[in-house]
């Protein structure tokens, strides 16, 4: 059994997370973890007291906004178009965090990205079946699919600067948004 946070604790999370979101996005995955913790305000063995090392902070920064698009598709409503929405949502940080996926390539353990992944199944699953119900979006995909949409939401970035990411995620949410609906 595990047990709860402390609210220094969990004050200083939140704190890094915020942090390394905004560095990270800023001057990308070599930003110096020193400065990470410097901008939350906490020391570097606090840095390491809640993530081992550069991959697990970067995963919680992507779970992180995993569970801020849950939130901001829940306030949404119960709406069947929501779906398309979560999409683009979705499309959204998938492009701001285009740089992570040497991060996602090379983590130590598959098992490393098993949170991520459930958290966008879970995150996407309502919206998916509430758009099938209403005839919206095909009935053959499941809340498993949402990996492989995020997937090809993320493809053709590399090397990319920010304007062709642009023009190449426009691309990509229209084909995929097409893909996703009922004929």
């Amino acid at each position: 059994m595990s047990r709860p946070i402390r609210k220094d604790a969990a004050n200083n999370r939140a704190a890094l997370l915020k942090a390394a979101r905004e560095l990270l996005s800023e001057q990308g995955l070599d930003v110096p973890l020193d400065l990470i913790a410097e901008r939350a305000g906490v020391g570097r063995g606090t840095l390491y007291r809640h993530f081992a090392d550069r991959t697990e902070l970067a995963l919680a920064v992507l779970i992180d906004g995993i569970d801020d698009l849950d939130a901001r598709t829940r306030a949404r409503g119960e709406a069947p178009e929501v779906f398309f929405w979560f999409v683009e949502e979705l499309a959204d940080l998938v492009m701001r965090n285009a740089g992570w996926s040497d991060v996602l390539r090379n983590v130590r353990s598959p098992d490393a990205l098993t949170p991520l992944r459930q958290r966008l199944t879970e995150a996407g699953a309502g919206p998916l079946a509430r758009a099938q119900a209403a005839g919206l979006v095909r009935k053959d995909l499941g809340p498993m699919d949402l990996r492989l949409i995020a997937t090809l939401l993320g493809s053709g970035f590399q090397g990319a600067d920010e304007v062709e990411r642009r023009a190449v995620s426009a691309r990509t949410r229209l084909i995929v948004l097409n893909g996703l609906k009922a004929r």
